[in-house]
């Protein structure tokens, strides 16, 4: 399982799961479905009417047309998901955290059509299964990418406070308790994102958790497993805390 950490506005980290190609391919197939279906009605309702000169610039033109404002508009008006983005269980966000805007979801939109469609999205498939952070090129244009939209680790005080504890455990690191809660829960959050890709950033952003606990609290001596020393200063802060 790949993700991927992005920051907000509001200066919060959220991490996301990246959309496997096959969520993607989904999505897409059944926005594709609903634009043939579609334009098939189109045609359909042209021909009964006879309307022969129109019907065959429909014929010509209008799945390309269709899409080009059915993936636009409902990515603008749906925060980032068309009806197969939401079938797919998958959607928009922007690298830098902040909304996606009008000319990103254009982009997006006009770049479908050289990574998809003129080469049968064969270039989009390569380009997703070989980029870091699975992007086609019309979100490397866009610096957008695709999440699931289920993320790993927004966490809460709550599930701090749902760790199971022993009555009879004793605190090693009594000092925890003049920890605030942000930074108890920036902890929490890394350990997740180890615990669930342990990539070597993951790993860095657990090293320099340990050491700067360390230091704020003063630890002369600290275990030389980062990962358990963290998690021993979480469940010493919810005993100390309670």
């Amino acid at each position: 399982m790949e993700s991927i950490n992005i920051r907000t506005s509001q200066n919060v980290i959220i991490n996301y799961e990246l959309a496997p190609l096959r969520d993607r391919f989904l999505g897409l197939f059944v926005d594709v479905l609903i634009v043939a279906t579609t334009t098939f009605l189109l045609i359909w309702v042209l021909s009964i009417f006879n309307a022969s000169e129109l019907l065959s610039a429909v014929m010509q033109y209008s799945f390309f047309l269709l899409f080009l404002f059915y993936s636009l508009g409902l990515e603008i008006m749906n925060n980032g998901q068309t009806i197969g983005k939401m079938a797919a269980g998958v959607k928009v966000v922007k690298l830098d955290g902040s909304e996606p805007s009008l000319s990103d979801f254009l982009m997006r939109t006009i770049f479908h059509f050289i990574d998809t469609y003129l080469c049968i999205g064969v270039l989009g498939a390569v380009f997703i299964a070989t980029s870091e952070n699975r992007q086609r090129m019309g979100d490397r244009a866009a610096n957008t990418v695709i999440v699931k939209l289920k993320t790993i680790s927004n966490f809460t005080l709550k599930d701090i406070l749902n760790i199971s504890t022993t009555e009879d455990y004793e605190p090693i690191y009594t000092e925890i308790k003049n920890i605030n809660e942000k930074d108890m829960l920036v902890i929490k959050n890394a350990l997740i994102r180890h615990r669930n890709n342990p990539s070597a950033n993951n790993v860095e952003v657990i090293n320099k958790l340990a050491l700067k606990m360390s230091k704020m609290m003063q630890v002369q001596k600290r275990p030389t497993n980062n990962t358990e020393f963290l998690k021993t200063l979480i469940k010493d802060y919810i005993v100390l805390t309670r």
